[in-house]
């Protein structure tokens, strides 16, 4: 009989997940083999994927229908890592037989005893002794354990009734799983498989690269309905790369009209250009005042740009996010911070109270707490009410957060509240946050205020914010120049 366990929960297979043997690339038929008593065939991994995601094993390509592989529903594509097969005890010689046999490849097994859970015994090295003697015919029962021995050290006691001993047999490679099926053929042996969760890990992340506006469905699909957290991350690591190509939709435009790869640098927008620099989009040559796209990616992204900017502001996306900031909803900090960082990028206004409530939570880690404020100041002056008022709380974390998110929005109502602000705060820290975010906004109202800052310390050189005014104001000094 064969029979199958994962240790891996089977997650739904998407189109865009290439079979994963199809990845296992350099393979020849030298590394395939036909099972012809379980009816199918299996091939090694290569070297590269055994490196990169330390993992090990066969992989299932195919199964013949009605054979026993796939009556014991052994997938294609499923990496095959350990062959376990079970000794059922009903006599001394059972007992011995199968000590001997799980013993032979890696001197460790699994006992099974009545009313106890399994029981590891691991030899330290070839011929040492478990330290077991039993006795029965039909009930096997632990009749002596020697001192000093492995089975001393575990929970074994005399009259343990004996029923089953497990033989785990690592697979790392094609020629372990010929030799082990070929030792174990009168037996009733398990798979132990897994899927090869790197290979789907990159498979995932690549699709954030890819720019098409067509994996954005099955990449929310993934990170709703998985119970890997792996999985999850990368899920929306690869939406936030999406959105984070989607604002660059205007920049890439301008070469899609005009069917070109390469334009003047000077034409386009400077802070696209850095953008789309950074993500490895494009080169500048300031020299030559040229902006090239690069390839394969970037000249496929010009053709891809429009659609994937008119899906991303379908606005599913920002409703995605908005749902799992809270540490209420999504345990993982690295995917609250992804959402966050979502947020900030699309600035739906619709997100200003649930971030607020992110900004305010006390129990929250602070630098979750910065990126809230940080994506209200990027949604801008929507959210200057909903900062002022966060301002007004007791809690210094948050008028700290808060004024430093005015000041990165500016204007009138904003730099008001932060001078007025200054005037009756009494905490250094948070006057000095308040300095700051006055001096981001930097207008003629907010450098008389800081100057009357600078007068009323004057006659305090250690002060933290005499310190800050005096360079700030030394550095405005030079720029006037």
């Amino acid at each position: 009989m064969l029979r199958k366990i994962t240790r891996l929960e089977n997650i739904a297979r998407f189109a865009f997940i290439l079979p994963l043997f199809t990845l296992a690339l350099g393979l020849g038929c030298d590394n395939r083999h036909y099972d012809e008593r379980l009816k199918m065939e299996v091939q090694q991994l290569d070297s590269d994927l055994m490196n990169r995601w330390a993992t090990s094993g066969v992989v299932v390509l195919n199964t013949q229908p009605n054979g026993p592989a796939h009556k014991a529903q052994l997938e294609t594509g499923e990496l095959i890592s350990y062959i376990i097969v079970e000794y059922p005890i009903g006599s001394v010689g059972d007992f011995k037989s199968a000590m001997k046999e799980a013993l032979d490849e890696d001197n460790n097994l699994v006992l099974h005893l009545k009313d106890k859970p399994p029981i590891r015994i691991a030899l330290r090295r070839r011929g040492d002794k478990v330290g077991l003697t039993v006795e029965g015919n039909g009930t096997v029962r632990i009749s002596q354990i020697q001192l000093g021995t492995p089975a001393a050290n575990a929970d074994i006691q005399v009259g343990d009734i004996v029923e089953k001993i497990v033989d785990e047999r690592n697979i790392y490679s094609l020629g372990d799983y010929k030799e082990t099926t070929g030792k174990l053929a009168k037996h009733n042996v398990v798979f132990r498989t897994s899927e090869l969760i790197g290979v789907k890990i990159a498979a995932v992340s690549a699709l954030g690269d890819l720019g098409d506006a067509r994996a954005i469905e099955p990449l929310v699909d993934l990170f709703k309905n998985s119970t890997e957290f792996s999985l999850r991350k990368a899920a929306i690591s690869s939406l936030q790369r999406l959105v984070e190509l989607s604002v660059l939709n205007d920049l890439f435009q301008e070469f899609q009209k005009a069917d070109v790869n390469q334009l003047p640098a000077d034409s386009l927008q400077a802070s696209q250009l850095e953008s789309a620099s950074i993500l490895g989009l494009l080169t500048v040559d300031r020299t030559e005042n040229t902006a090239t796209l690069k390839a394969p990616f970037g000249t496929q992204f010009r053709h891809k740009s429009e659609a994937l900017y008119q899906k991303i502001n379908e606005g599913q996306l920002a409703e995605l996010a908005q749902q799992y900031i809270q540490i209420q909803v999504e345990p993982e900090q690295e995917i609250r911070r992804a959402c966050l960082a979502i947020l900030g990028i699309l600035k739906p206004i619709s997100a200003i109270d649930d971030l607020v409530a992110v900004l305010e939570n006390a129990t929250e880690i602070p630098g979750i707490r910065f990126q809230a404020g940080l994506a209200l100041s990027q949604i801008g002056e929507p959210a200057v009410d909903a900062l002022i008022a966060a301002f007004g709380t007791k809690d210094t974390s948050t008028k700290d957060i808060a004024a430093s998110a005015l000041g990165g929005i500016g204007g009138t109502k904003a730099r008001d509240q932060l001078i007025n602000a200054l005037d009756t705060a009494d905490e250094p820290a948070i006057r000095l946050t308040l300095v700051d975010a006055i001096a981001k906004i930097g207008d003629t109202p907010s450098i008389r205020a800081l100057e009357r800052q600078r007068e009323r310390y004057q006659q305090d050189p250690d002060s933290g914010i005499r310190i800050f005014l005096d360079e700030l104001f030394r550095n405005l000094e030079k720029k006037s120049m």
